[in-house]
């Protein structure tokens, strides 16, 4: 499926990771943002390997909150390190998701 196909949220996968917990929600959504954006900031600064490490960690944070568009755009990206990376599709995925 392209990555502009896919949802930018699950909402049902985030009700059911967090038991409809409203309080629960907020917390994980703000600690959520903040570390998808460290991780981002250290994917675009690192070498391949520390990319593909950093991919891998982004790609299981998003799938963890049920941001399907973040996760699979780190995860192509992880899929292709070696090659020079655009980071574009994934800062979108990120602001996208935020944005949700």
């Amino acid at each position: 499926m392209p990555t502009d196909a896919m949802p930018v949220f699950d909402p049902a996968k985030f009700h059911s990771r967090t038991m409809g917990n409203p309080a629960l929600q907020v917390e994980v959504l703000s600690l959520f943002i903040a570390e998808a954006e460290r991780l981002l900031r250290q994917v675009e600064a690192a070498d391949s390997i520390v990319r593909g490490e950093r991919l891998r960690a982004l790609t299981a944070l998003a799938r963890n909150v049920g941001a399907a568009r973040l996760a699979q755009e780190s995860l192509l990206l992880e899929t292709h390190a070696g090659v020079t990376p655009d980071f574009h599709a994934l800062r979108g995925a990120l602001a996208d998701t935020c944005a949700y």
